[in-house]
């Protein structure tokens, strides 16, 4: 099904090619109409029941003469201004690739139950990396596993859940898009969320789509485990990813642990300090009692990769250890998740 869009705009040159891009481009999935005339531009809103309608800034619009289910924004100038006149705001001048995702962001807020966005995936596989030890490297260790994961011509997705983890240092795309569009999304229920997280998403060089990191570290905690969870399905139904890699806490009750059950494969980093492989032992004998009560074993799910490791490690009982990667010199995170992506110790979790 495609999303009907309404493009008035007083420049009949920008108006000509940006309708001829989104056609090429984004033929299967928009229907574009396209208008000078302010009166033609309200008689098609109805005529062909359009989802978006983008205008002009410079444009004086009877918002009375927009349908209630179609979605408004006015086209700027500027990749600053968010809202304009109270209404949201989309930067005429950015990538076609940019302007579309805004399209559906907006779309997806005017039809919240709105289904056929991609097609289950229940293929897809999802790999938590997770460590009761602070100072491991586990941030890095995932997202260099999802840069080993593309760079195999997967579709994989990095997405951190952590309270104040930060994608940012990992990967970069342009858009104005963040988790916290995702959250709301979420925990709202206005939104047709499957097509907020294809809209929100970016995609980094190394081929890892990924969110941006929230702006207010703070919107994080409104995460429940049940969101986890919502979230988990709804990426499977969007079809779109053959791995999730996922980079969070270290669960601190029992449902946060019942989300390990809908996971493929779960990763400890440990630096194979004394404190390290203690905390590790700790946990481990904490989970096996959960499973113990529990229907779903999680035990055999878990290994360990041992980062940062200096001298000789030894193997351990209560959890498989699959590789261990020594101490780089310092770089900065993205480029130290490309160092660590080219290392084998993660093949064993496809």
């Amino acid at each position: 099904m495609k999303v009907r869009v309404a493009i008035l705009e007083n420049d009949s040159n920008y108006l000509q090619r940006v309708v001829s891009i989104f056609n090429n481009k984004f033929g299967n999935e928009l229907e574009i109409y396209s208008f000078t005339d302010i009166s033609s531009a309200y008689r098609c809103l109805d005529d062909k029941k359009i989802d978006v309608f983008l205008a002009n800034e410079n444009i004086d619009i009877d918002f009375s003469m927009i349908p209630k289910k179609c979605g408004f924004a006015y086209l700027v100038e500027s990749s600053d201004i968010e809202k304009y006149n109270d209404k949201k705001a989309v930067c005429k001048f950015q990538r076609a690739e940019l302007i579309y995702k805004q399209i559906l962001s907006i779309y997806s807020e005017q039809i919240p139950n709105i289904t056929g966005i991609g097609e289950s995936n229940n293929s897809m596989k999802t790999i938590v990396f997770s460590s009761p030890v602070g100072g491991t490297g586990t941030s890095t260790l995932a997202a260099a596993c999802a840069i080993s994961i593309a760079n195999k011509g997967f579709r994989v997705l990095y997405l951190n859940l952590e309270n104040f983890g930060d994608s940012d240092s990992f990967f970069s795309c342009d858009g104005q898009f963040d988790f916290g569009d995702v959250i709301y999304a979420i925990k709202s229920n206005k939104s047709n969320r499957k097509i907020k997280l294809q809209s929100t998403v970016k995609q980094d060089s190394t081929g890892v789509y990924f969110y941006s990191s929230v702006r207010v570290a703070l919107d994080m905690l409104e995460l429940k485990a049940d969101d986890y969870l919502t979230l988990q399905t709804e990426l499977k139904m969007l079809g779109e990813y053959d791995y999730v890699v996922i980079d969070m806490d270290f669960p601190r009750n029992r449902k946060g642990f019942a989300f390990f059950e809908n996971c493929n494969s779960i990763v400890i980093a440990s630096d194979g300090s004394q404190v390290s492989e203690i905390k590790t032992a700790r946990a481990m004998d904490a989970i096996q009692i959960l499973d113990s009560y529990s229907e779903y074993i999680i035990q055999p799910k878990f290994s360990m990769i041992r980062n940062k490791v200096l001298g000789n490690t030894e193997n351990r009982d209560e959890i498989r250890v699959i590789g261990e990667i020594p101490m780089y010199e310092s770089c900065s995170p993205s480029q130290m998740a490309r160092q660590l992506s080219l290392s084998s110790v993660f093949d064993q979790l496809l």
